[in-house]
């Protein structure tokens, strides 16, 4: 069993990209708010942990309060006042979104009230090579809307309206690392988005989950046989089984896709499989899965294909 992500909740996520989405409580720039409105005491603070950046990144620092009677809770950021020791490695502004302007270390503080300041170190490096970064362009702002089976409590329907749109952000830190985090939105306004967080780096596109552990979606080289596998779970695994696919999606006809088979095994000892199809300069264009009805015996096709999308520019 894939530690990582369950088919379970594959199905209530709509195997968005197929790339198991996990609910991660991540640093976020916004939150519970100052000591006002009958909210306990604030009687200290801790920001963002100690990470490392590149030049260019633009990061969404968090704040959290411990309370006066117990527990702690997440501080508007425009509740504190911020500082960099050094505007040449990085900025920071009165809202906590710090820029990555230079190469080097600097801490940035943040204070709140009168009480005690914390800060964090950002070691800001160059960027290495990024051998998969075209096949699925992050960044601010960057949107893709989806098509294909919605996935209700009572089952799977088919349907021809967008069933989920997935948005590009900010960055954010985990693990000592910055992630894009990207939102998962459905078509029901009352289904809560799903998060995800991801990075390029020199081996490929890499995902945080919530316990801190990561997982490679796409490695390079990118050709076909490319094989990884999940440390935690040997029969979990990855190959590109083609880089010349055509596919043919409501966004349009994409050629020279490259086709990635994500292998496990489910609980009971069943394997199953997930597909996803990723074109250069626009990102995942289509993924699906198959699974029996277990009312009827079929086989149902469990898909999600683009409809439209903006990336860079």
């Amino acid at each position: 069993m894939n530690n990582h992500c369950s088919l379970a909740s594959l199905r209530a996520c709509l195997i968005y990209t197929v790339l198991a989405i996990a609910g991660l409580v991540l640093l976020s720039g916004c939150g519970g708010g100052g000591g006002g409105g009958g909210l306990p005491a604030i009687i200290s603070i801790v920001i963002t942990e100690d990470f490392a950046a590149h030049v260019g990144d633009v990061v969404d620092f968090h704040v959290w309060g411990e309370q006066e009677t117990s527990g702690w809770r997440l501080l508007y950021n425009e509740d504190l006042i911020w500082e960099s020791s050094n505007p040449a490695v990085g900025t920071i502004d009165s809202l906590g979104e710090f820029t990555a302007t230079g190469l080097g270390t600097t801490e940035v503080t943040g204070t709140y009230e009168d009480l005690p300041p914390d800060s964090a170190e950002v070691t800001v490096e160059e960027t290495g090579p990024q051998p998969t970064a075209d096949y699925y362009p992050v960044g601010l702002g960057y949107w893709w809307e989806y098509t294909g089976s919605e996935v209700e409590p009572g089952g799977v329907r088919p349907q021809q309206e967008i069933t989920l749109t997935v948005t590009c952000l900010r960055q954010v830190v985990g693990a000592g690392e910055t992630w894009h985090e990207l939102r998962v939105q459905f078509t029901d306004p009352q289904q809560a988005p799903r998060y995800m967080y991801f990075q390029h780096d020199d081996e490929g596109l890499r995902e945080l989950y919530a316990d801190d552990s990561t997982m490679y979606k796409l490695k390079a080289p990118v050709q076909v046989g490319t094989q990884w596998f999940d440390d935690q779970a040997p029969e979990h695994y990855f190959v590109i089984e083609s880089v010349t696919e055509t596919v043919d999606v409501p966004a349009g006809v994409f050629e020279d896709c490259v086709k990635v088979r994500e292998h496990n095994v489910a609980q009971g000892g069943d394997d199953w499989d997930i597909f996803a199809w990723f074109k250069a300069g626009v990102g995942v264009v289509k993924s699906e899965y198959f699974e029996i009805d277990p009312d009827t015996g079929e086989e149902v096709r469990i898909y999600q294909e683009l409809a439209a999308y903006s990336v860079g520019g």
